[in-house]
C-alpha cells in the first residue's frame, strides 16, 4: 500500500526471505501491509487468506512466526533491522496455499469433529489430521529439542493499578495523580494512547492536553507505564499480569485500587465475504495513517449515516475516500477486495476499491470486567458494564471508559475518571 512519507529511520525486515523496508519500531504488521503484502495469515480450518482486520490484536489476520516464536501478532511487534517473518500454516506458500482446497470441497461448511465419526477407529486419525491441517507451528525450543523452562514469577503488592492506557485509562491515572496515589499503567500495545492517542496524533482536537499530561506524568516519575504488557486476567484481589519484555517475571499483582479501563472492539458486521484482506476497521485504516501509510489506492468507507470519531478523521485527511451510508451485502474478490455491494436505503450500490472501512458502533471489552464481578447489559454492539456509581464494581475495585458505553470524547473521559478517584 502507498506510504505517505519515507521512513526516516529504516530498517529490513525479512519475509519468507523476502526484504520489506520499515521505518524502526513501527508495527511489523504496518510495514507489511505497506509493501502491499495485505494477505499475512490464513484461517485454520479452510485455510482462505486473512491480512489486518483491527490493528490492535483483536484478529487473527496478522498471525506470523517472528524470529522462530509461532503465533505472534505482528501488530504488536516493533520493527527492528534483521527481523524474520514467516508464514505459518500453509502447505505451499503464502500466496499459493495446497489446504485452500478444503474450502473448495466443502462449500457448505465442514465439522471436522463429524467428519468419518461412525468408521470405526477412523476418527482418532481423522481428528490428529484436523489437528495438523490446523496447526501453527511447533514453538522453537521444541523443535530444537529441547523444553522451554519456566519464566521466573512473582507477587506483588501495589497501590493503584490502571489496565489500559486509552483515553479513560490515562484520565484515571491523572485523576489518581492528584490525589496523591502511586499509580501503575499497564497497556498491551507498543505506545500509550489508544484510539485517543491515534485521533490526537491526526490532528483530532481535543486530546492534546490530555495526553500531554500523561506525557508529562509517567516522564517525571509520578506515575510508572508498562507498554506491551497485558493483563491476562482478575483472580479475586489479584491480577495476572505479562509483559512481552525478554526476561520479564510473570506477576500476580494485588492492588489497593485496581482501575479497568480496557476500551473497546472494532465493531463488525455480518457480510459476504467480510473475511477478506482488505477488510479492515475505520480505526485500523487510522492506525495506518499515523504510521504514513493508506490502506489502499482506492478506499470505500460504509457504516452509519453518522461516522464516528475515525471514520471521520479517515475522510477528513483523504477526502478523495468513497464514502457511503449503508449495509455492505457482500465483496468482491478471491484473495484481496475488489468492490463491495452496499445497500443504501432500498437500493444496492457496487463500489470498486481495493480497501473497505468499516464504521460500526464499537463493542466494549468486557471480559476482565465480568471477572471482576461486574455486571453486563446487552446492547446493540455487545455488552456494557454496568457498574455502580463512580465506575464501583466491588471495594477498591472499578471500571469506565468505552467498556463502559461512554463516548470516546476527552470531556466525558475526565468527569468519569475525576468521579471515579473521588471514591477510589
Amino acid at each position: 500500500m502507498p506510504r505517505t512519507r519515507t521512513p526516516t529511520d529504516p530498517v529490513t525486515l525479512w519475509l519468507d526471505g523476502e526484504a520489506i523496508v520499515a521505518q524502526r519500531g513501527e508495527p511489523a504488521a504496518v510495514a507489511l501491509v505497506a509493501a502491499g503484502r495485505l494477505a499475512l495469515a490464513r484461517s485454520p480450518k479452510f485455510h482462505r487468506p486473512r491480512g489486518p482486520a483491527c490493528l490492535a490484536a483483536a484478529c487473527d489476520g496478522c498471525l506470523a512466526r517472528v524470529d522462530d516464536v509461532p503465533n505472534v501478532m505482528t501488530c504488536r511487534v516493533p520493527a527492528s533491522e534483521g527481523m524474520r517473518i514467516e508464514t505459518q500454516n500453509v502447505v505451499g506458500s503464502r500466496e499459493t496455499d495446497l489446504l485452500r482446497v478444503a474450502d473448495w470441497f466443502f462449500p457448505d461448511g465442514m465439522n471436522h469433529h463429524e467428519l468419518l465419526a461412525g468408521v470405526p477407529g477412523v476418527r482418532r486419525v481423522v481428528q490428529g489430521i484436523a489437528r495438523q491441517v490446523a496447526g501453527v507451528g511447533r514453538l522453537a525450543a521444541l523443535e530444537a529439542g529441547a523444553p522451554s523452562g519456566p519464566r521466573p514469577g512473582r507477587r506483588r503488592a501495589v497501590d493503584a493499578v490502571v489496565v489500559g492506557a486509552g483515553g479513560a485509562g490515562m484520565a484515571a491515572a491523572l485523576e489518581l495523580a492528584k490525589r496523591g496515589r502511586h499509580v501503575e499503567i499497564v497497556d498491551d500495545d507498543l505506545v500509550a494512547g489508544g484510539g485517543a492517542g491515534v485521533l490526537a496524533r491526526l490532528g483530532e482536537p481535543g486530546w492534546s492536553a490530555l495526553i500531554q499530561a500523561f506525557d508529562t506524568l509517567v516522564a517525571t516519575g509520578s506515575a510508572v507505564l508498562r507498554t506491551r504488557t497485558t493483563a491476562a486476567g482478575v483472580y479475586g484481589d489479584d491480577v495476572l499480569v505479562a509483559s512481552d519484555a525478554g526476561g520479564e517475571p510473570v506477576e500476580v499483582v494485588t492492588a489497593r485500587t485496581l482501575v479497568l479501563a480496557v476500551g473497546s472492539h472494532d465493531g463488525a458486521l455480518a457480510f459476504e465475504g467480510n473475511d477478506l484482506p482488505g477488510i479492515m476497521s475505520a480505526r485500523a485504516g487510522c492506525r495506518l495513517l499515523v504510521h504514513g501509510v493508506t490502506p489502499g489506492r482506492r478506499v470505500a468507507l460504509v457504516g452509519d449515516a453518522s461516522p464516528g470519531p475515525f471514520g471521520a478523521a479517515f475522510a477528513r485527511l483523504h477526502p478523495e475516500v468513497t464514502r457511503v451510508a449503508g449495509l455492505p451485502l457482500r465483496v468482491m474478490g478471491r484473495t484481496r477486495v475488489r468492490g463491495v455491494i452496499v445497500l443504501t436505503g432500498s437500493r444496492e450500490r457496487e463500489i470498486a476499491c481495493d480497501a473497505l472501512l468499516l464504521e460500526a458502533p464499537p463493542s466494549p471489552a468486557y471480559a476482565l470486567a465480568i471477572q471482576a464481578g461486574a455486571g453486563v447489559a446487552r446492547t446493540r454492539a455487545g455488552f456494557v458494564v454496568t457498574p455502580g456509581p463512580g465506575g464501583r464494581i466491588r471495594d477498591g475495585v472499578f471500571a469506565l471508559g468505552e467498556a463502559c458505553g461512554t463516548a470516546l470524547e476527552p470531556a466525558a473521559m475526565m468527569r468519569a475518571a475525576s468521579a471515579l478517584a473521588d471514591l477510589a
